[in-house]
């Protein structure tokens, strides 16, 4: 698979970090696509209360952005594939913790922060060996190779999951998760990392993130907090789904179905995000934007199964036309390619401060509404916010 990206995707060789990258990431993005879209499904049958679910999300991203800075002090101590490495042991830990809510519902708070800290080492990881290792000039390429591989390593992700649920339950499906993320570590111990350790001020962070100047600007930030509107797509949307399709084998199907039929076009973006100039990727962007927020808009609406596939197809496509130019401009740090990790973080933080707004003010409204009129103000929510992603003029 690898070769074939090189070779007629890609154009040029990929260092041997960003291979691994790949390989890892891809049998990560296997395991968890196995549970991702049932995991705000189970936390709702435990606790059966939506206001519960909700909460648990805007606090996980509270507390997950002031540990941001944390996650690349570590990734520039220790090395970006160790600290990749040692997350899986807190992803581990948590789908375990998970696995006994039912018997044990006080175990949420050590899963919360188990999911925090899993986070905090990966993620900052993850965004700083794409930018210390890529290629410049072909960045779109390489996290549309690297999105490829991830679609296509989890299109059968959720159908299995969903077939385990509806034959073992939760428990089974825990435990099958969490062996395949402890084989995802292998890749990153194939080869030892050379890696020279460096400072990270955590200070400097939050300055960058509250006070921006130079590089940070303000719009940037604005436009990476339309992330927030991820949260009730990916965490929200498959309550809703599962309180008129209560059948996991079925929704699972539909989520792989269309992760199918979005698996190429996400190498076409990634291609196309570096052969448009700054002009053409504002009106990508602004076009894309617009109809990714039709999609959001009609979400309410849908009650049959072809409306899933539909969305969740029109949806993931649109998407990628717009998160492709947004890394491409992120991995170059603003277009400026140096001070990647500082400027990674101050990404990362942007968007966990759109998914604390959201997160609260859907808890909010929950709060307030009920029925129909909670979930069509809350993707109404969704929609007006993704127009922030508009503000990116690179």
């Amino acid at each position: 698979m690898l070769e074939f990206l090189g070779k007629l995707y890609l154009k040029h060789d990929l260092q041997i970090q960003i291979k691994e990258l790949y390989e890892s990431v891809a049998i990560r993005d296997f395991a968890v696509s196995m549970i991702a879209i049932f995991e705000p499904i189970y936390l709702y049958k435990v606790y059966g209360s939506l206001q519960i679910v909700f909460l648990f999300y805007a606090v996980l991203y509270f507390l997950y952005f002031f540990t941001i800075p944390l996650g690349a002090k570590a990734a520039s101590r220790y090395g970006f594939e160790h600290c990749m490495s040692a997350s899986v042991i807190f992803v581990i830990l948590y789908y375990l913790t998970l696995s006994q809510l039912k018997d044990f519902p006080v175990l949420i708070v050590p899963a919360l922060l188990l999911t925090i800290a899993d986070k905090t080492f990966f993620r900052m990881s993850y965004h700083a060996d794409m930018a210390h290792y890529g290629s410049k000039g072909f960045r779109g390429r390489e996290v549309g190779g690297l999105s490829f591989l991830e679609t296509f390593a989890g299109m059968t992700g959720p159908l299995l999951g969903g077939i385990i649920l509806t034959v073992f339950g939760f428990k089974a499906l825990f435990f099958t998760v969490c062996i395949l993320a402890l084989v995802s570590v292998l890749p990153m111990l194939s080869t030892k990392e050379k890696f020279t350790p460096q400072s990270f001020s955590y200070k400097k962070a939050m300055k960058n993130f509250f006070q921006p100047q130079g590089s940070y600007k303000r719009k940037d930030s604005l436009a990476y907090m339309g992330y927030g509107e991820e949260l009730i797509v990916s965490s929200f949307w498959p309550i809703f789904v599962f309180l008129f399709l209560p059948a996991f084998h079925i929704i699972g199907l539909l989520t792989s179905g269309a992760s199918v039929l979005v698996t190429f076009t996400k190498l076409y973006f990634g291609k196309l995000s570096d052969k448009f100039n700054t002009q053409e990727k504002r009106k990508w962007i602004e076009f894309d934007a617009g109809f990714y927020m039709i999609t959001n808009l009609i979400r309410p609406f849908i009650n049959t199964w072809m409306g899933i596939f539909s969305v969740n197809f029109f949806s993931d496509t649109l998407k990628g036309g717009i998160v492709y130019p947004f890394f491409t401009y992120v991995y170059s740090a603003a277009g400026k390619n140096k001070n990647f990790l500082e400027y990674a973080v101050f990404y990362e933080m942007s968007l966990a401060f759109g998914k604390i707004v959201i997160g609260f003010g859907v808890f909010t409204l929950s709060l307030c509404l009920v029925g129909f009129n909670f979930w069509f103000i809350m993707f109404l929510l969704a929609a007006i916010w993704s127009i922030l992603y508009t503000l990116l003029k690179f």
